[in-house]
């Protein structure tokens, strides 16, 4: 009997360890169904719960609470491991919410939560946390923190003066040239045309060629600033997760 519920345990708890947490979804609750008693393990719950947060995030969520009603002797650890699995599914606001219990008696809990906050772009809260753990990390996050974005408004004005310009002080020198170019030789065509009172053929290239291509680098250069601003945000986390999170402080399962 010992044997069969080992077996009958032991499938799940593998597909979790590995990460196939829909598999290991399916088995936890095909082991729930035939052993009722099972429901009342801790860690056959609390896997099933972060394996329910991975596949169906609401249910997952409904699931947290009835495991803190459930094993309130095992709070501390339920919260870090369900907080570092909603990290992972990028709920940081959720995983915030629910280490801030346990952050200032639990170092785990509290580094989680600061990573939350890092992620989360609450940078002060974050330099707060990790303020006494490592002097070089929050010299990083300080840094990233000061650093100024790429203005959206500013590449939209430059492109209207110049068309071209704002994609280049927005980082697509290749886009912002070859905007300068569509622009000056339809600019010119226009001009040409004006000047010769070909006003048909004028209205014709205002309409098809220039107007398309002057408020086309306005919006480009508007797009281009946001997409390089958020390019640079998404290196920087990802690099703190693979330099921190999940290299120095990672709290496995």
């Amino acid at each position: 009997m010992i044997f069969l519920l080992f077996n009958q345990y032991y499938l799940p708890e593998a597909l979790f360890n590995n990460n196939f947490y829909e598999l290991a979804l399916i088995e936890y609750k095909r082991v729930f169904f035939f052993d009722t008693t099972a429901w009342n393990e801790y860690q056959l719950r609390l896997h099933y719960t972060i394996s329910l947060l991975y596949q169906d995030f609401l249910l997952g969520y409904e699931e947290i609470e009835k495991l803190l009603i459930d094993f309130p002797e095992s709070e501390r650890k339920s919260r870090i491991a369900l907080g570092k699995a909603l990290i992972d599914i990028k709920k940081y606001g959720l995983a915030i919410d629910l280490l801030k219990p346990i952050a200032e008696q639990n170092s785990a809990g509290k580094k989680l939560i600061g990573f939350a906050y890092l992620f989360n772009q609450q940078y002060r809260n974050a330099i707060d946390i990790f303020q006494e753990v490592d002097s070089n990390f929050v010299r990083k996050i300080n840094e990233y923190a000061k650093k100024s974005d790429k203005s959206t408004t500013r590449a939209m004005l430059l492109s209207a003066i110049i068309p071209g310009l704002g994609e280049i002080y927005a980082g697509d020198i290749k886009r912002g040239l070859q905007g300068f170019v569509l622009n000056f030789l339809s600019g010119f065509l226009l001009f040409n045309s004006i000047k010769n009172k070909e006003y048909v053929d004028a209205g014709i290239i205002f309409s098809l060629a220039f107007n398309r291509f002057y408020f086309g680098s306005i919006t480009n250069a508007s797009r281009i600033a946001h997409e390089m601003n958020e390019r640079s945000k998404r290196a920087f986390l990802q690099e703190i997760r693979d330099e921190y999170y999940r290299g120095i402080y990672e709290i496995n399962h």
